[in-house]
């Protein structure tokens, strides 16, 4: 089981993914199987609780996001 970090804008759900150029993560629509594949993904709550608590900590508009650990398979169609 894979755990991601997302949230729901508009009642459409939204994960992060990492952005190697700017050193950061970004928010993305789910809205496809293809989304799934480039957000972040962990095969452990603790580690995904881990990078939630470094992003609560180092990304002021990220944590105002209200974001939350999830389940992966809740996110596939």
């Amino acid at each position: 089981m894979s755990y991601v970090i997302a949230t729901w804008k508009n009642g459409k759900p939204q994960g992060i993914k990492p952005c190697m150029e700017t050193n950061s993560f970004q928010l993305i629509d789910l809205d496809s199987t293809s989304a799934l594949g480039r957000i972040y993904s962990h095969p452990h709550r603790a580690g995904a609780q881990q990078i939630l608590n470094w992003i609560n900590k180092n990304d002021e508009y990220l944590a105002g996001q209200e974001l939350s650990i999830c389940v992966e398979a809740r996110f596939r169609k």
